[in-house]
């Protein structure tokens, strides 16, 4: 290698520069041994996403068999105390930069599986698919181990030019804070390539009453990515409601009967950190806080209450889903509906009554305030909210832009109606 082209390559060696890569912080990289030897070693590791690893300065050969440096991106695999998982099960890696050749300048097809440009992440572009697996088991005994393999194949290669190219540059990059709402990592976007997809999911939702369809609405809301979830209920949590609510009860949280809005908040703040309760009834006095809120699900049984909340949120502009579960028993066989109403910013008073009820004991029975409610109704009312406010922000593809969904159960469907 010539003494100009020396001068590069320490330069780019010793480059403590990432314009464009954003670091977040250390803190897994730090807990978890795997990373902290591969950090120790002086590989510059950045983390994205909670759960994407990048390995910059990775040594290569070029096709005119000069040299560069390169970035190595993986899906960390992570356990259930959200530290890398020995083995990793996933023994592929991307690559941003030139086609990486063999020594010769010949394409290192042995570990390329493609060479096609994607997005990794939200913003991660790559050029090249690698996949090498090693003998045996065909998985990586751990991240270390996949790193340091791939930074051989690509390094030694490197290395047969110029002795010192070495992906160990000992270069820290600077540590900021991440933007995810998680408790956890979130290492399910990452792998099957949703991550932005899931950034359209942001900002702050309230959830109005916490029966069985609220907190099965709070499941489903605490994996999205919005900011904050509010919670507004202001009952207690009694033991009839653990049946129409997911998962198992938690003891140590349910005990001296909680407020709804309290437990549910305590149980989900590991997994989302933007949790908030309220516990106080939704009333016109009060309305007008919810000015603040991009989305409400509105699960409430009383006709009264029901209009109360609706004609504030009109008011206010907002967009919500009302939700409701009717359940009728005869001959000890149920039957009954669920469904789910999305009111647009700018929809006419008069249009919304149209899909709303608002009475509790009127002569037409309203059947969205029977009593009988069970898991399973409460769920997929749940379910049909959260899809339509997903459909709403795109998240989901919509064409047909539905007002009212009904579900039956007597001919298991569902019926829509347009504004």
């Amino acid at each position: 290698m010539s003494t100009a082209r020396k001068v590069i390559w320490w330069r780019a060696r010793t480059s403590k520069s990432r314009t464009g890569w954003s670091s977040m912080s250390a803190d897994l990289i730090s807990r978890d041994p795997h990373l902290k030897r591969l950090l120790d070693e002086g590989f510059e590791l950045e983390m994205r996403e909670l759960v994407l690893l990048l390995v910059h300065s990775v040594p290569y050969v070029k096709r005119d068999k000069s040299l560069g440096r390169g970035t190595l991106v993986c899906t960390l695999s992570l356990d259930t105390q959200g530290l890398t998982a020995s083995p990793q099960t996933d023994h592929t890696m991307w690559f941003t930069g030139e086609t990486p050749c063999h020594r010769d300048g010949a394409p290192m097809t042995n570990i390329i599986h493609n060479s096609n440009e994607a997005t990794v992440g939200s913003d991660i572009k790559v050029h090249h698919y690698f996949s090498s697996k090693p003998e045996g088991t065909g998985q990586y005994a751990n991240i270390y181990d996949k790193v340091v393999t791939y930074e051989s194949h690509l390094g030694s290669a490197a290395r047969s030019h110029d002795k010192t190219a070495n992906a160990r540059t000992g270069v820290t990059l600077a540590s900021a804070q991440d933007d995810s709402p998680f408790a956890i990592p979130d290492s399910a976007s990452a792998r099957y390539g949703i991550v932005a997809a899931n950034r359209k999911l942001r900002g702050r939702v309230a959830i109005i009453g916490l029966g069985g369809t609220g907190a099965y609405l709070l499941d489903l809301a605490a994996k999205t990515r919005v900011a904050e979830i509010h919670l507004y209920d202001d009952d207690q949590l009694l033991n009839h409601n653990l049946f129409r609510s997911p998962g198992a009860p938690e003891p140590v949280l349910a005990k001296n009967f909680p407020r709804k809005v309290d437990y549910y908040a305590a149980l989900y703040a590991r997994m989302h950190k933007g949790v908030k309760p309220h516990p106080t009834r939704v009333k016109a006095d009060n309305i007008d806080e919810f000015a603040g809120y991009d989305f409400v699900f509105v699960c409430v049984d009383k006709g009264s209450s029901r209009r109360v909340i609706a004609e504030g949120l009109v008011r206010l502009g907002i967009p919500f889903v009302d939700t409701g579960i009717g359940l009728g028993l005869e001959h000890n066989t149920l039957d009954g509906c669920a469904r789910a109403t999305f009111i647009a910013p700018g929809t006419p008073w008069a249009e919304v009554a149209t899909h709303l009820s608002f009475g509790d004991d009127d002569e037409e029975a309203d059947v969205y305030g029977t009593e009988i409610q069970t898991a399973e109704l409460n769920s997929l009312n749940a379910i049909m909210a959260i899809m339509r406010w997903k459909r709403w922000l795109t998240f989901y593809r919509d064409e047909r832009n539905e007002r009212n969904a009904t579900y039956m159960i007597e001919g298991n469907n569902i019926t829509n109606r347009g504004a």
